[in-house]
């Protein structure tokens, strides 16, 4: 073999070895680890949700994350793009490639910690405001200078400030996640100034005022304050912000014609129409299910729609409750006892089984218990019935309650994830089950209207 011959091999060679080391980085670059703890939690799994925003309504990726001991983890998989994450109150934002060491708290966002590679994004999104407690009101230094609403727009631009500071600051992210978060930091700016009710809702209730000089307060508050939202939202009409937890909430004020024409605002775009008719069906499925006066607004609702997406995530809802109306099959549910024992469900076969899903955090569960309670008693004598008291409650939560409180009747525990086959996204909601532990509707009514009772009555009497 010559010496060009031998240099072409060796090419050749360095050449295969270059594509197959670039093939294995390639391969890597899309792996995500996360290895770290979670404090107060009492589950066995994590549950790690793709937020990102073309997986926002029609489509659901959630991982299921094994814990050592309720609180250790690592877990490996696949990532194409980053994409933004949400386990309980802590949000992630996680790129092909990232090895992240995360210790979360589900007390709160701003406690966790994150070292390794990506952590510089995530300990970003640990300061984040809580929309539905009035974005930067939680600033309780700042909120408690606040004496007139005249004072917020002034006193709220120095959180924006500064964490437009901090996000420029940031070395180790990319420019579309400071693109992002740059309007996430705007939205909640307006979102702030929409939640003058921090401003007089301790006066109301205390008496310092009455209800009618809340409600007129608030409205002189908003005419005074929409002005200012402008400039904050001037770029808005975009699907990529239905992955900014705000964003949902400002939804709420952009698809106001009147708010928009205030602010000189355009249309929302189809795009973004189309993601709230869709939004406000699979909302309402949640509320009622698969009734058939609701079936017949469906139909006319889905005929307005052209994404298919949004088609598919109707129809994939359509099929999911079909799932749990009256006369299927009800899926088994196993439920945790004070007396640390457990049942089933299907141990009460042969009854009515009638369920009250509550939690103590949940103030209509509690104003309706009562009924509840009352209803249960004049089915006492009746061995034909069973009532059930169904906490979602953690179960240290469920136990410490009745440390306290007295115990009525059948008091059970069970996680929320664990009624995933039910389609429960809200509570306080109301369950009856024939003796053949087939559904009879698991959107009952509430005890307080006293339909419930007359449709047990109506199973009982059959």
């Amino acid at each position: 073999m010559n010496f060009k011959s031998l240099i072409l091999l060796f090419g050749v060679v360095i050449f295969t070895i270059s594509c197959k080391d670039s093939a294995n980085k390639d391969k890597k670059s899309k792996k995500v680890t996360l290895v770290g703890t979670v404090a107060n939690y009492e589950q066995d799994t994590l549950y790690l949700k793709n937020i990102t925003a073309k997986n926002t309504l029609y489509k659901d990726i959630v991982y299921a994350i094994p814990l050592i001991n309720k609180t250790n983890f690592n877990f490996t998989f696949d990532l194409e793009e980053p994409n933004y994450f949400q386990s309980g109150r802590t949000f992630f934002y996680l790129t092909p490639g990232d090895s992240l060491v995360a210790n979360i708290d589900t007390k709160g966002r701003d406690l966790a910690s994150f070292t390794g590679k990506g952590a510089e994004a995530n300990n970003f999104l640990r300061k984040l405001p809580y929309p539905k407690g009035g974005s930067y009101w939680g600033n309780k230094e700042l909120s408690a200078n606040i004496k007139s609403y005249k004072d917020m727009p002034e006193t709220f631009k120095i959180v924006v400030e500064d964490r437009l500071n901090v996000l420029k600051s940031l070395t180790n992210v990319s420019d579309e996640f400071k693109r992002l978060e740059s309007s996430r930091i705007n939205f909640d700016y307006v979102n702030t100034l929409k939640s003058t009710t921090y401003l007089y809702y301790y006066k109301l209730r205390s008496g310092d005022i009455t209800e009618e000089q809340y409600n007129t307060l608030t409205q002189e508050a908003s005419e005074y304050l929409t002005p200012f939202m402008e400039s904050y939202l001037k770029d808005f009409n975009s699907t990529d912000y239905l992955q900014l937890e705000v964003f949902q909430s400002i939804l709420y004020y952009l698809k106001d014609d009147s708010f928009r024409a205030k602010l000189n605002l355009p249309e929302l775009s189809e795009e973004l129409k189309e993601y709230i008719v869709t939004g406000n069906l699979i909302s309402e499925f949640s509320k009622e299910g698969y009734s058939k006066a609701f079936k017949e607004k469906l139909n006319q609702e889905k005929s307005k729609i052209k994404n298919q997406e949004y088609i598919n995530a109707i129809e994939f809802k359509e099929k999911e409750y079909e799932a749990i109306t009256e006369g299927s099959p009800a899926s088994d549910l196993k439920f945790n006892k004070l007396d640390g024992s457990t049942v089933n469900l299907s141990d009460y076969k042969g009854k009515v089984v009638v369920i009250d899903l509550w939690a103590t955090w949940c103030g209509p569960c509690m104003a309706e218990k009562p009924s509840f309670e009352a209803l249960e008693e004049k089915f006492h004598n009746n061995d034909n019935v069973e009532f059930i008291s169904l906490s979602i409650d953690t179960e240290k939560t469920w136990k410490k309650y009745f440390e306290k409180n007295e115990v009525k009747g059948n008091q059970l525990q069970i996680y929320r994830n664990e009624l995933s086959d039910y389609m429960v996204v809200s509570i306080p909601r109301f369950f009856v089950i024939d003796k053949d532990q087939k559904i009879v509707d698991v959107f009952a009514p509430w005890p307080s209207s006293g339909k419930l009772e007359e449709m047990i009555n109506n199973i009982l009497n059959k």
